[in-house]
């Protein structure tokens, strides 16, 4: 730890004594607002920047005297000289400029991309990336993206759940606009609960994040932007519909009251009524469901005060199992194996931030969101039944430190959680409270070298006082080539259950063999990042590696015997190995490529043996192309993936016709969306699985689905052959 501190103040020295500094920023000239993304430059110098939210900027200075510019888009560039005097409160007043009749200024940017600013790594995904997939709800937003996986849980429910450096899901922090989200009773269908079409960006970030947003990232975090409603359509409507049966409508609905409150009202709908079996083993491919989701947003908007608010309801019905189990007959009343998974949720939050016009860098924010959640569930004879109550309240103050270049972050955070629990005739209920504080500092130049370092300090009142460090550095080596590091720690409290679902789709006992702990890891790695002009055109190249070692884990144990599952606390190592590469770039104009390779080495001990984690690849690739015609009325998207081989859980004690192989088949996923752009309108036909790749024999004796050795959890591939879709875009500004 000491070494690493003296290489901080080594570097911030050196940064010091080597480059003066010039701060400033760019108003507008009419009303005295700040310019964000305005270029400050200097002249005949190949030295610039960009201003911040806030309009300010920082930079090195040149030997002065010498002239700077600034510019922004529908401005008229100012010209400063600067003396050695000079250098601070450097103020540029830009004025409109007079506007020709029509002005197009277009460029190729990717979809995706890595941010060069922040120490903390994060990978931007656009509306327009989005938009490559039909992207039903948030489980299909990232069928082409390298970073996450998703999985399906079980052969029978439609259950589906996400993945980052091999590790599931649950060691994933999600969040809403910085604010936990699909967390607790959500973490087994809650990728259900988003609608595609409401969701304008995500933020993804590997490893440990910022202390700000909590202690439970332990893999990383992925943020979720909603649309907003100053920026939104009108009217915007989105129908969908597949051979399958399946049926979307969305429609959002947006006001402007005045010039400081706006509304955004979100309508979701959809149902699915196939009858497919593709695979012939007796149980339905996709389950009976019926969603209905509502939200409804409002932003308030004043000089010394932001406020976000709203208020989320949702209802979501499924029902599956033996294609002869009758959906209107309780399962007890019928000897057909049935599946049902009803969920009631109900969400509200407000965040509200109170600005100091005269202190640009100063700021007080709260955010305050809970929810209530109700979800019941039977797999057969297997029942079980349970109520979430949430409240999370974060208060962070923001000021600067001397200059732009310190940042510091005080706060503190409260977490309510009641859970009542009843699986078959047991109850599992518990209530856990967790007041917690955090500081983070920030140091950034913007030219050579960024620090972020942040602890929380909570008391869970259950288990006691838990510290939670995470430090982030980031270097430029050169101007376009910049290198990251970060080690943190996280924790979390396990729901065993509802985050194991899938287990409840076998006959396995279920045995929980000691009181289980908190899980408690130490996430440690790095990435380049390059970007550079590949035939005249942007394009960026991305390595990562990461390291998550677990101090305690709770283990499911699906290896000691084919029968069982054992939930145990970590007795020995468990780790992850995650190793990625990334390239993108335009071949030729419009025509856009991206390649990845991702290798996963993740094992763990189970019964006294380290063994691979069951059902994790180690090798994956994707491939993505996207094409948009010159006058862009057409889009071309396509991607591919492919799926290593992986270890299955053990089978060697059932008998010879229910045993599996050691090891799942490498398997090629690949997809085809073609869009038509008109003036308010935009349609689109696509396909998934396009090789109609399924998953063989993936359910273990779906003849005998009551019997000893019935196990529809150990799925490594889609049950879901080829499907064709199609929907259409309508919107009203």
């Amino acid at each position: 730890m000491k070494v690493v501190c003296y290489l901080i103040f080594f570097l911030l020295s050196v940064s010091s004594i080597n480059a003066q500094i010039i701060r400033g920023k760019v108003l507008s000239k009419t009303n005295l607002t700040p310019l964000p993304g305005a270029n400050v430059y200097w002249k005949n110098e190949n030295k610039g920047t960009s201003t911040n939210a806030n309009g300010q900027f920082e930079m090195e200075a040149i030997k002065l005297p010498a002239q700077l510019i600034a510019s922004f888009v529908g401005f008229r560039n100012d010209t400063l000289r600067i003396d050695d005097d000079q250098i601070k409160d450097v103020i540029f007043y830009l004025e409109e400029s007079i506007l020709l009749k029509e002005v197009e200024v277009s460029a190729e940017q990717s979809s995706t991309f890595m941010s060069m600013r922040p120490a903390i790594p994060i990978e931007h995904i656009t509306s327009k990336e989005l938009k490559k997939a039909a992207c039903c709800n948030l489980s299909e937003s990232f069928e082409t993206n390298a970073s996450v996986d998703v999985a399906v849980t079980d052969a029978v429910s439609g259950g589906k759940k996400i993945q980052m450096l091999g590790l599931d899901g649950i060691y994933t922090q999600i969040l809403f606009e910085n604010m936990p989200f699909l967390r607790g009773l959500s973490s087994s269908y809650g990728l259900n609960f988003v609608p595609g079409t409401w969701v304008e960006s995500m933020q993804i970030t590997k490893g440990s994040g910022s202390v700000v947003n909590g202690y439970e990232s332990m893999a990383g975090q992925i943020n979720i932007e909603f649309l907003k409603p100053e920026e939104h359509e009108k009217i915007f409507v989105n129908l969908y519909a597949n051979h399958q049966s399946r049926y979307e409508a969305n429609v959002h609905l947006a006001q402007k009251i005045s010039k400081k409150i706006s509304n955004l009202l979100f309508l979701h709908a959809n149902t699915v009524q196939s009858k497919t079996d593709m695979n012939q083993d007796g149980f339905y491919d996709m389950p009976f469901s019926n969603q209905l989701n509502l939200f409804n947003r409002w932003n308030i908007n004043t000089e010394k005060w932001e406020s976000k608010s709203g208020i989320k309801v949702m209802w979501d019905d499924r029902i599956s199992g033996q294609t002869h189990f009758n959906k209107n007959v309780e399962q007890k009343f019928q000897n057909a194996y049935g599946i049902g998974v009803n969920n009631q949720l109900a969400e509200a939050f407000t965040k509200n931030g109170f600005l100091f016009p005269n202190k640009p860098n100063k700021s007080i924010g709260t955010i305050v969101n809970g929810k209530i959640h109700r979800q019941e569930m039977f797999f057969g004879n297997r029942r079980y039944s349970g109520t979430e109550q949430n409240v999370n309240a974060n208060l962070i103050h923001q000021s600067m430190l001397g200059n732009t270049f310190h940042t510091l972050k005080l706060g503190g955070s409260f977490v309510f959680d009641e859970y009542n629990e009843k699986y078959n005739d047991s109850l599992f209920n518990r209530t856990e409270m967790v007041p917690g504080t955090f500081a983070e500092y920030t140091y950034n130049d913007e030219i050579k070298f960024s620090v972020v370092a942040g602890i929380r300090a909570d008391w869970h009142n259950l288990f006691g006082f838990r510290f939670t460090p995470r430090l982030h550095l980031k270097y430029n080596i050169l101007k376009e080539t910049i290198l990251r590091m970060s080690i943190g720690r996280g924790f979390r409290v396990a729901n065993l259950f509802i985050e194991n679902s899938s287990v409840f789709a076998s006959a396995r006992n279920v045995i929980i063999k000691t009181p289980i702990m908190p899980e408690d890891a130490i996430n440690t790695g790095g990435s380049l990042l390059h970007k550079f002009t590949f035939l005249g055109r942007e394009a960026s190249f991305v390595a990562d590696y990461f390291y998550t070692t677990f101090l305690n884990q709770v283990v499911i144990d699906l290896d000691y015997h084919p029968q069982q599952v054992w939930f145990y606390n970590l007795n020995g190592a468990s780790y992850s190995h995650s190793t990625q590469t990334e390239i993108n770039f335009f071949a030729f104009e419009k025509f856009e490529i991206k390649m990845a390779y991702k290798f996963y080495s993740v094992e763990s001990t189970y019964n006294g043996i380290l063994q691979a984690k069951p059902l994790v690849p180690k090798h994956r690739i994707l491939v993505g192309f996207s094409y948009t015609t010159f006058n862009e009325k057409w889009k071309f998207d396509a991607s591919a993936n492919y799926f290593g081989k992986s270890r299955l859980p053990n089978t060697s004690t059932n008998p010879n016709v229910y045993k599996r192989n050691h090891y799942s088949i490498p398997y090629t996923l690949a997809h085809l969306q073609i869009t038509k752009i008109f003036k308010h309108i935009e349609t689109y036909l696509g396909g998934e699985n396009l090789l109609n790749f399924i998953q063989p024999n993936a359910i273990i004796a779906p003849n005998d689905p009551f019997g000893n050795y019935f196990d529809a959890s150990m799925m490594w591939a889609p049950v879901n052959g080829r499907m064709v879709y199609g929907g259409i875009r309508f919107k009203i500004k």
